[in-house]
């Protein structure tokens, strides 16, 4: 169905329905080849040495010595659970710095991504990608992914913060496939939705639609629900109130359409398929996958 067809089921306006059918609009280019052996980028072999450096050293003086993090040195409260990898992940390799120590975890984004500048709502965030032209890398906390409380999730909180390290790094490498190689990446309900999606199949072998929409704010059966602030806002900010709330209710089914597709053939597909696969469905061709 076309796009206008899709959404004449919703009480809206013209106006309201060219607002969501241009914000539904589907930025990716999936019409390319992706490498079987992607190349390294430049940046890549530089941070192979901070690596070696870190395991010889240890982190701390690998990274003071090593990567520019403006005036003061980085001083870590406990080293011993900040790691460095050089992460294969769905764009090709990619640093990544694991930090399970919270306070840690900000004074590495403040001093390595935004050189000594400490950044408005710092405590708010999990993750971090330092997105440069000619330097690219990650840096991680185990927080719980989205500020989700593990019962929620009728897990314990040990597991969920190992899960949530994994989710934020999958989700972060996919905004980076998706950069590097479809055209795209954006402030958008869609890149959230492939991005999550990469992060909890990574992290489970199995994609829970209830997850996504809890770290959203939404409920799992209508855009009236709100079981916790979440992050819904951040996405669309531009939005009307009207289009908004249609917006939940297009998000809410083509979250749990994905999961249905996951189960009945995305299961078997590899990674780089699955994700593939969704970046050439708009959100409204999600939203009406099964009708």
């Amino acid at each position: 169905m076309e796009g206008m067809d899709i959404l004449s089921k919703f009480d809206a306006d013209k106006d309201t329905k060219e607002e969501i059918l241009k914000y539904t609009e589907n930025k990716f280019n999936t019409e390319v080849d992706i490498p079987q052996e992607i190349p390294d980028e430049p940046f890549v072999s530089a941070w192979r040495e901070v690596a070696d450096a870190a395991k010889k050293e240890g982190i701390e003086k690998a990274l003071n010595e090593n990567v520019p993090h403006g005036d003061e040195e980085i001083k870590l409260i406990k080293p011993e659970l900040t790691t460095l990898e050089i992460y294969n992940s769905i764009a090709g390799n990619i640093p990544v710095i694991y930090s399970k120590e919270e306070e840690d975890f900000y004074q590495l984004v403040t001093k390595l991504v935004n050189k000594g500048k400490e950044m408005p709502n710092i405590r708010r965030t999990g993750a971090s990608f330092a997105f440069g032209k000619t330097n690219k890398f990650i840096v991680l906390s185990n927080k719980p992914y989205s500020n989700i409380p593990a019962s929620m999730l009728d897990l314990d909180d040990d597991k969920w913060k190992e899960y949530s390290l994994v989710i934020r790094r999958e989700h972060e490498c996919t905004h980076y496939f998706t950069n590097r190689f479809l055209g795209s990446t954006h402030n958008n309900l869609h890149d959230e939705l492939v991005a999550d999606f990469a992060g909890i199949v990574c992290a489970t072998n199995n994609y829970y639609a209830k997850w996504f929409l809890i770290g959203m704010g939404l409920g799992e059966n209508s855009a009236d629900e709100e079981p916790m602030p979440g992050r819904f806002p951040v996405y669309v900010p531009t939005l009307s109130e009207k289009a908004k709330y249609i917006m939940k209710t297009i998000l809410i089914k083509a979250a749990k359409n994905v999961e249905k597709w996951y189960n009945d053939s995305g299961k078997e597909m590899s990674r780089n398929g699955r994700v593939m696969y969704l970046c050439s469905k708009g959100l409204l061709q999600l939203y009406s996958l099964y009708d």
